[in-house]
């Protein structure tokens, strides 16, 4: 039989290229006609046909790229074992490859990038990638064989995994997202839960500073685990005073925190530098590859960014914040704040803000789900509404004329960016541009 791909976008075309280089057979199709002739010039001779519900039961698998939900109405009447992911192809293509997995809320594409810096001190031919950077696929190669990889996941591709067992698994952390996918909270943690692996010597680390994650952790079902925490003592290895105390491999034993690169020093990214100390010492990579990662690394584009800093003005670009709970770990240990919100809700509680309304000095709301959210917020008297980002940064630009503090500006939009944009880095890249030309004049 043969195999189906539908979605011809990055993750969906390095699925096609490993069932061609594997010598399968199989169709494919996108319902974008410029998608479609993309990956025509990528691979000759594709067989593309037309997604057919009728004829869709004769293929053995049907990958489908994460950007279409399992539950749309077109999949209803297919069998459960024939729906896959990238993940699934790529999981039963592998050898012996080492591997760390690592997902959560937020955070987990600086935690990839971050534990990918140091195992490639280490070994070289670390492959680093999945939901960030390199789709999973591209890392089975005929002519070249990666020996570690470092793989982010989303929900969206762990929803079909069955018995997945990588070398670490990793739960950061877990809050509400993705519910304009998911029936409830309760099917997303299903998803994410899935990542977890039962076999061996391999471990789990779950955190516990979210009741999700931390209940996950408590469960006596699941093995070989080790909590980490920023926040509890109780975790088998936590931070504290600038320290990482390690009672799992050591007994009390105090890692000072030396020298962080400014692109890790706020709080949210502590969590980050815990599982990368875990990852160091289970595969018992010197502790100096660490010290040197934290010290040197260079964050993601558009995640908690400073694009600039003067005396005047700090502009922190977040556009990777597509959730509620990450545009408010941005506003930590910050004032003077000029919010920027806007896009696609994704859920409900964006009266979360409130807490930080003695620093916050306007909220600028935008897109498709402006009115839903200032509603929400509930605080009117700084709140102002525009149809698109251009129309917030000139009537911002405007209103910090003058001012006698620095202002901060965060562009943190707490949103989905698909009602303007293609993806929060286009989304990112259009702000930068926005603000680099307002700086010029």
């Amino acid at each position: 039989m043969s195999d189906y791909v539908y979605g011809l976008n990055k993750s969906g075309l390095s699925v096609i290229k490993l069932l061609y280089n594997q010598k399968k057979i199989f169709d494919c199709w996108d319902d974008n006609k410029k998608i479609r002739h993309l990956a025509n010039k990528h691979i000759d001779k594709l067989n593309l046909k037309k997604f057919n519900q009728k004829k869709i039961n004769i293929y053995k698998n049907i990958y489908l790229t994460p950007g279409i939900p399992l539950n749309d109405k077109r999949f209803k009447n297919i069998s459960n074992t024939k729906i896959k992911r990238d993940l699934d192809l790529y999981y039963e293509s592998l050898r012996d490859e080492k591997i760390i997995a690592i997902t959560g809320t937020n955070g987990k594409s600086t935690t990839t990038k971050l534990i990918g810096d140091i195992l490639k001190k280490k070994y070289r031919k670390t492959f680093v990638g999945g939901n960030l950077g390199e789709p999973l696929c591209n890392s089975i190669k005929k002519s070249f064989k990666y020996t570690h990889h470092v793989v982010e996941l989303s929900s969206f591709q762990l929803e079909t995994i069955k018995k997945f067992n990588p070398n670490i698994s990793i739960i950061l952390n877990l809050s509400k997202d993705h519910l304009d996918r998911y029936k409830n909270i309760k099917n997303y943690i299903l998803a994410k839960k899935n990542i977890l692996n039962n076999g061996g010597k391999n471990i789990n680390l779950i955190s516990m500073d979210d009741d999700y994650s931390n209940r996950i952790f408590l469960d006596k079902k699941i093995k070989n685990k080790i909590s980490f925490s920023t926040k509890k003592i109780t975790a088998d290895i936590f931070y504290n005073k600038d320290c990482i105390i390690d009672n799992y491999f050591h007994k009390n034993k105090k890692i000072k925190l030396l020298n962080l690169s400014l692109d890790l020093i706020n709080s949210y990214n502590l969590q980050n530098i815990l599982v990368s100390y875990i990852v160091c010492k289970y595969f018992k990579i010197p502790i100096k590859y660490f010290n040197e990662s934290i010290k040197n690394f260079k964050g993601l584009p558009y995640r908690s960014l400073i694009i600039h800093n003067s005396k005047s003005k700090l502009i922190i670009n977040n556009s990777k914040a597509t959730n509620i709970s990450s545009s408010l770990s941005t506003l930590e240990n910050k004032k003077n704040i000029y919010l920027i919100l806007g896009g696609v809700a994704k859920e409900d509680g964006f009266s979360k803000f409130k807490k930080f309304r003695n620093n916050i000095d306007q909220i600028y709301i935008y897109g498709k789900s402006r009115f839903k959210i200032k509603n929400q917020i509930n605080l009117s008297k700084i709140s102002i509404i525009k149809k698109n980002l251009q129309e917030v940064i000139n009537t911002l630009w405007n209103d910090i004329l003058g001012k006698n503090y620095k202002v901060t500006i965060v562009f943190a939009p707490a949103c989905a960016s698909f009602d303007q944009f293609e993806s929060f880095e286009k989304r990112g890249a259009y702000f930068n541009q926005l603000i680099l030309n307002k700086l010029k004049k």
